[in-house]
């Protein structure tokens, strides 16, 4: 568990050091462009990202879970992740002007162009990037992750200051994926990978048949609500909703991609050593329930200063949903475990069926609901996300055989835990008249309650992240602690 617990925690490290960035780009782009921009920018994005999923077909996490790992196979599984990204990029060429007159946007061609460039360049890299991970090394994976997102936000903040407006983001994900590759090679300079090899082509396309469709349908459930939402409403509106799905996003990036990045190596190795992981699927659900609930439920609280501390003043509409989302949210906790659980079990049809019943009908809802405007849009969440947790638990429940009521002990803990956490922030909402637009003094008085009572709350209820604490400490401020005692004496 040491491993997991360091790898744990550089993947932390990793998403907490990319929102920072993150928050720093929103915030500033969002004095630099306004809402149709940014709508323009979602819509390109989207496709680009649907479109490049399709590479999962081929998926380089072949290479983490295959237990013996031959040259052949890195060879194989390179040849066909670069060559589809090469696919892929012609096909978003030749269909970009297509596109731009399906949404009456003809400088959306040359978006999408750019994009389907950064595509190519990821895809040069991919591989390697799996095989860092497979060697559960964190660290080299947290600096080229964050260097890429520091690439991205100077890009884009420079390009938007100069005047590119929406074309600005574009720009900039060329330059993450070129600053990404150029590190990816040097923590791994495997450059004979690029050998063209088909061999065991089959096995690949076989394992990658179930997460390219899982990919694809979470991708397309990510990203239609915007792409709809650019063909009925005005641009505006859908640059509403990306920022308030944004912002909505900040503790999913922070907890449960940390968790996804290490979670499938850790189960595969489990699995692989025939180790029993129910304990380890509870133990990690409950680190992920304890701190994204509260964490999602104080920045629906906080909605108002935060919206006018991070986008400004321009952007009031989105307070509303972004409340709304936030709300809805805590119900997909679950949902993060349930692909790297599955598949390190080899059990990849039950992982694509599962997703394919919860998305796919939570794509038809949020479908219908993108036509009766934002706020139902949002309200959706509250039908759709429910509904993905109970899939997941169904599915999970068949390769680790724990009971319901082991789960509900484990997320009782973690529900008083949260209650705890914003009794404090909604007893100052009380107090304000039960009005949300909190002073900065206010806000800052929430978040120090929600602290203080989070902390209590895992003392008090004795929570398992309690027993996680001082090894978290420690590789926080043991390094600096060992140094200043080294120069004392």
């Amino acid at each position: 568990m040491g491993t997991v617990r360091r790898a744990f925690f550089m993947a932390t490290l990793d998403q907490y050091s990319q929102i920072v960035v993150s928050m720093v780009l929103i915030a500033v782009l969002s004095r630099l462009l306004d809402s149709t921009d940014i709508g323009v920018a979602a819509i390109g994005l989207s496709i680009g990202t649907i479109a490049f999923t399709v590479r999962e077909f081929a998926t380089s996490e072949f290479l983490i879970q295959r237990e013996e790992l031959h040259a052949t196979d890195i060879r194989t599984g390179t040849t066909l992740v670069f060559g589809l990204s090469a696919i892929i990029a012609v096909g978003l060429v030749l269909l970009s002007p297509y596109i731009a007159s399906f949404y009456n946007l003809a400088s959306l061609q040359t978006f999408i162009c750019l994009v389907a460039i950064s595509g190519v360049i990821d895809g040069l890299v991919s591989p390697h990037t799996a095989l860092l991970r497979r060697e559960i090394e964190f660290g080299s994976l947290t600096r080229i992750n964050v260097a890429g997102a520091v690439a991205n936000a100077v890009t884009a903040l420079v390009a938007a200051w100069q005047g590119y407006g929406f074309m600005s983001l574009a720009i900039a994900v060329i330059a993450a994926a070129a600053v990404r590759a150029v590190l990816t090679f040097q923590a791994k300079p495997e450059i004979w990978m690029f050998r063209p090899c088909l061999v065991g082509s089959r096995s690949i396309f076989s394992f990658g048949g179930y997460k390219g469709a899982s990919s694809v349908l979470d991708r397309v459930y990510e990203s239609l609500p915007q792409l709809v939402l650019g063909r009925i409403m005005p641009l505006s509106a859908v640059g509403i909703f990306n920022r308030a799905n944004l912002v909505c996003g900040l503790p999913d990036k922070l907890m449960l991609s940390a968790a996804f990045s290490v979670a499938f190596p850790a189960f595969a190795a489990e699995v692989r050593a025939k180790r029993a992981i129910k304990e380890s699927y509870l133990r990690m659900v409950s680190y992920i329930s304890v701190l994204f609930w509260p964490s999602s439920l104080m920045l629906a609280i906080l909605a108002d200063p935060i919206v006018n501390i991070v986008l400004g003043n321009g952007w009031l509409p989105v307070v509303p949903i972004l409340r709304i989302l936030c709300c809805a949210t805590i119900f997909s906790f679950a949902n993060i475990l349930t692909y790297p659980v599955l598949v390190a079990f080899g059990a990849n049809r039950d992982a694509f069926t599962a997703n394919f019943v919860g998305r796919g009908v939570s794509t038809v809802i949020i479908c219908v609901a993108s036509f009766q405007g934002l706020v139902a849009l949002a309200l959706s969440q509250f039908i759709s996300l429910p509904f993905q947790m109970y899939v997941s638990f169904h599915y999970i429940r068949r390769r680790v055989h724990f009971e319901w009521k082991e789960l509900l002990g484990v997320l009782a803990k973690s529900g008083v835990v949260t209650v705890m956490a914003i009794a404090g922030p909604l007893a100052i909402v009380a107090l304000n008249g039960f009005h949300f637009d909190l002073s900065l003094g206010e806000t800052a008085v929430c978040i120090l309650l929600a602290a203080a009572g989070w902390m209590a709350g895992l003392i008090v209820f004795r929570h398992p992240l309690l027993d996680e604490l001082p090894a978290i400490l420690e590789r926080l401020f043991g390094r600096w602690v060992r140094k200043s005692t080294a120069a004392a004496e």
